[in-house]
């Protein structure tokens, strides 16, 4: 068994340079360099919104982005037909998830159903939110439909 403090075995893929390089760094510089690495890898990474759209089977209403996670408001499709059923409201928990093949794809999982019992639709960009307000907070249009849901 190795130890704790063993160097560990260097991939075979990268330049034996480039390894020289590392190897010198110390280890402030190491939690530096692994800091850059995953700000670099997130950069060049599909946005999470992006592939959300993508995979979403209803009408995504909205996204929020939690960096590790996305919490997303769709409505579900229709049952019945090609469209969506705009009564429900349906939340998710969305994040990336690593693949055996090095690829990542979407783990989707269900937090439940917000009935539009207690919100309002713009008329203007489709976006539901609480009730009492009377001014869209996404678009700035006051075509706001407090029936929506009732």
């Amino acid at each position: 068994m190795s130890g704790a403090n063993e160097d560990p075995t260097p991939p075979d893929d990268l330049p034996q340079k480039l390894i020289q390089r590392i190897d010198a760094l110390e280890l402030p510089e190491l939690k530096s360099l692994l800091s850059y690495i995953e700000r670099r890898i997130e950069s060049l990474r599909t946005p999470i919104e992006t592939e959300i759209e993508a995979d979403a089977a209803g009408e995504v209403l909205e996204i929020e982005d939690h960096g590790a996670y996305a919490i997303v408001r769709q409505h579900p499709p229709d049952p019945d037909g090609p469209s969506v059923n705009t009564d429900i409201t349906s939340l998710y928990h969305v994040r990336r998830e690593p693949q055996y093949d090095g690829t990542e794809s979407l783990h989707w999982a269900y937090l439940g159903d917000l009935h539009n019992s207690a919100e309002a639709r713009c008329e203007n960009c489709g976006r539901t939110f609480d009730r009492g307000v009377k001014v869209c907070p996404n678009c700035g249009s006051d075509d706001v439909d407090t029936e929506a849901g009732e």
